[in-house]
């Protein structure tokens, strides 16, 4: 529980079924309640004062929500066995201060309640003034799958919508050499356009989306693989998913050749956070043949990172134009050490989005990019290359080539092909 800005009030419905939804996922609430009545006008300092008093005294992780009618309701996940006596003087006394300060309402004789959920629901409603709607008795006590619902709610045709697809290029003095390409799913595209009526809160059910995600992905990859084969594959997965059956069955489609050039990249907080689980998936799929890279890394990261303690192929670090700041020396050696240690094309600079990113990677010892400028670079060779039906506009494989979607639709292959030399670009 954080003790910080009182934040605007919650609707009595929007928290009875924030309850609800952390019930059913099989998680004990136990909460209390201040029962402030509204004719003592409490100000924000009021509220604020009493969030501090929580933070002092209430159990670590208790979550504050200060409802519409004035009432203010402290959530707390698990038992709650903290002796809350010295919590429940200290608010009688900021409420005796509104009240001489206002001089009006009146201190109610049940100040505060303790409940459980769903075991005093009736309690609550008495104290809310409300009817809650009934339920199937079976509410309570059966848990929703959330994975379940989301991989029925996420289809084929919303996966490749929120695909995209970018060029790995590999530069030199004399030559541009294509390494592979990846693909990966736009998780905000997909919220905002495919899932905007879920709500979906907190880093648990974001990871679950996640998980989903990289089996949807799977599918649209496997169905994509005759015209990617034999090319270089990156796709981005959480660790968790490596672990799961569903990419087992996934790395036997098309008779295993989906892995002979396959590259699986984690992010740095997915591999931190699950850093046993990280270092077993690393070994798991080197048993494969397939490369492991660690993704996400921005550049101040590099400075707690120890190259010689990840067990990965390649890195891929996050441009970033703030190097050209005030540690600009610091932040650029540092680059220059990762691009000495993982040498042979095993850093990727990526979101390259500049001239400058390309320019500064290269002086700094890096040799390999990706980000839409990469790409854009490529339009010319694309334009040329690109043997569907002509478009109106000059532009034709501008969309296709990173949208497998369009792909799809226009019959047109992908050609960044690895191993392509592009030296007229």
């Amino acid at each position: 529980m954080n003790a910080h800005t009182t934040k605007p009030p919650v609707t009595i419905n929007r928290f009875v079924e924030s309850l609800r939804k952390n019930a059913a996922k099989g998680k004990a609430i136990s909460f209390g309640i201040l029962n402030i009545p509204a004719d003592l006008r409490l100000g924000t300092d009021d509220y604020q004062a009493i969030t501090r008093d929580a933070f002092h005294n209430l159990p670590e992780n208790t979550k504050v929500h200060r409802l519409e009618n004035g009432m203010v309701a402290f959530v707390h996940a698990g038992s709650w066995t903290n002796d809350d006596n010295t919590f429940v003087e200290h608010i009688r006394e900021i409420l005796t201060d509104v009240l001489d300060r206002q001089g009006l309402g009146h201190i109610p004789t049940n100040l505060w309640n303790r409940f459980e959920w769903p075991k005093d629901q009736e309690k609550l409603a008495d104290l809310l003034g409300i009817t809650l709607a009934e339920r199937p008795s079976s509410d309570v006590s059966v848990r929703f799958d959330m994975a379940d619902m989301l991989r029925g709610a996420i289809t084929t045709e919303a996966v490749f919508d929120s695909c995209r697809r970018q060029a790995i290029v590999c530069f030199d003095d004399t030559r541009r050499e294509v390494l592979g390409h990846e693909i990966y799913c736009s998780l905000d595209y997909l919220r905002q356009n495919h899932l905007a009526s879920f709500l979906l809160e907190g880093p648990g059910e974001i990871e679950i989306l996640s998980r989903v995600l990289d089996e949807k992905v799977m599918d649209v990859t496997a169905a994509l693989a005759p015209s990617i084969l034999p090319d270089r594959l990156h796709l981005n997965m959480q660790i968790q998913t490596v672990h799961s059956d569903k990419f087992t069955d996934f790395i036997a489609e098309h008779d295993g050749k989906l892995i002979e050039n396959m590259a699986i990249e984690f992010s740095m907080e997915n591999a931190i956070a699950n850093w046993w689980e990280f270092e077993d998936a690393c070994e798991f799929l080197h048993s494969l043949g397939i490369q492991v890279g660690l993704d996400r890394i921005t550049l101040p990261a590099l400075e707690f990172l120890s190259p010689r303690k990840m067990n990965v192929d390649f890195i891929k670090v996050i441009w970033d134009q703030n190097i050209v700041g005030s540690r600009r020396a610091e932040v650029a050696e540092r680059l220059r050490e990762f691009a000495v240690l993982f040498a042979d094309r095993s850093l990727i600079l990526t979101r390259c989005d500049s001239r400058t990113a390309l320019r500064m990677g290269r002086s700094l010892g890096v040799d390999v990019f990706e980000g839409s400028y990469i790409d854009a670079m490529l339009g010319g060779y694309l334009h040329r290359e690109c043997k569907s039906k002509s478009r109106s506009s000059d532009k034709k494989c501008a969309v296709c080539q990173w949208a497998p979607r369009e792909a799809r639709n226009n019959g047109c292959d992908f050609h960044f092909r690895a191993g392509k030399l592009l030296s007229d670009i």
